[in-house]
């Protein structure tokens, strides 16, 4: 059995502190987790060239207009 002592966990809980501060940019209040305007751009403009249509043979059609 491995026994821990209270410095085991302190240290444990400022590592684990510091990985969160990194990944969710809490530490600079700078969000990590965003998507880059490129990509908000791309999909915007995919949604703008999709036509779907009904139609009678088919259920959908879908249909890029570029």
């Amino acid at each position: 059995m491995v026994n821990f002592t209270l410095d085991d966990l302190a240290s444990f809980s400022r590592t684990e502190q510091k990985l969160i501060n990194e990944v969710m940019g809490i530490e600079d209040n700078t969000p990590l987790l965003y998507p880059r305007k490129e990509t908000i751009n791309n999909i915007l403009g995919y949604s703008k060239a999709l036509s779907i249509r009904d139609s009678k043979f088919l259920n959908n059609t879908d249909l890029m207009l570029n």
